[in-house]
């Protein structure tokens, strides 16, 4: 079996703890924005080190446009290098190619320079159709296969024929974000704020997000949220499931976990922060929920 690693992105939003407990590198997307104090650009940081959560989410709240960028050839190179050069594949986990363009530029790399540069080795790019916390999952599970000894083509048939049952239900606060983004357009991000529609988000076959259902109110968004994720998850009492918040209230958290418990049980639910990439876009007060689906 050949020795490999597997390496993720900033769509990820894995915990600080896992990585550094299986040492999983992820390649860095790019956050830019301008305010009062200048023009500020930083890698999309999951540990939120370079720029908290809360600022992050109260730069939005205040009408900054924060962007997004793709990984760059040279970091990747930076990611990607120190690997080959210890002899190691790679097994590239990477974001939805329905969200980011970054990881046709690894598939370059590892067609063109990498190849090469290190003709004994490999690295392999794998496009989940899968962000943030359903990106993750997909990485948890990937590494837990390749501890138990699955090689790296074993691991990756696995993660290409089970990666669509990683699902995402989420919705946002307020559309003025996914308008700001170029999501939605200005007619209907008005329109919904002003009624308080609540567009349910999923995953699409190309890995997209689209709004699959509309409810009027938070509310009536956690109820529908809910029941839409018990009629679709498998073996809940055994799953770990990801509550994603974007900076939102403990009160907005609780009510969604009440309406969720009162629809089915779940072996734990885990609360972690939106990581900067899919925040950047759905904006603060933005609640998604990954889980294992049909």
């Amino acid at each position: 079996m050949s020795n490999y690693v597997i390496v993720t992105d900033s769509c990820s939003d894995l915990s600080k703890d896992f990585r550094v407990k299986h040492n999983i590198d992820y390649a860095k997307m790019t956050l830019s924005w301008i305010d009062d104090k200048g023009t500020h650009e930083t890698f999309a940081d999951l540990d939120w080190e370079v720029i908290s959560s809360r600022d992050f989410y109260n730069l939005l709240r205040g009408g900054v446009r924060i962007y997004t960028s793709q990984t760059t050839e040279n970091d990747y190179l930076d990611i990607f290098e120190p690997h080959l050069k210890k002899g190691e594949d790679i097994l590239y986990l990477a974001c939805s190619s329905g969200l980011s363009a970054s990881l046709e530029v690894a598939k370059m790399l590892a067609k063109g320079e990498l190849k090469e540069k290190y003709p004994n080795n490999r690295v392999v790019v794998v496009d989940t159709l899968r962000a943030g916390m359903s990106l993750g999952m997909i990485v948890m599970d990937a590494v837990h296969l390749m501890d138990n000894g699955m090689s790296l083509d074993e691991v990756k048939d696995i993660v290409e024929s089970t990666k669509t049952q990683y699902k995402e239900v989420g919705i946002p606060d307020s559309l003025t974000y996914l308008k700001r983004a170029g999501r939605v357009k200005a007619s209907q991000a008005f329109m919904g704020n002003l009624i308080g529609l609540k567009p349910i988000l999923v995953f699409d076959e190309k890995g997209t997000n689209i709004a699959i259902e509309k409810a009027i109110g938070r509310k009536k968004a956690y109820i529908r949220m809910a029941q839409m994720i018990k009629e679709d998850i498998v073996n809940p009492e055994n799953q770990e499931i990801y509550l994603m918040s974007a900076d939102c209230s403990d009160d907005d958290i609780n009510a969604f976990k009440e309406a969720l418990q009162k629809e089915l049980t779940v072996k734990n639910i885990i609360i972690q922060p939106l990581g900067p990439i899919i925040g950047a876009s759905s904006g603060p007060g933005t609640i998604i929920v990954n889980y294992k689906g049909k």
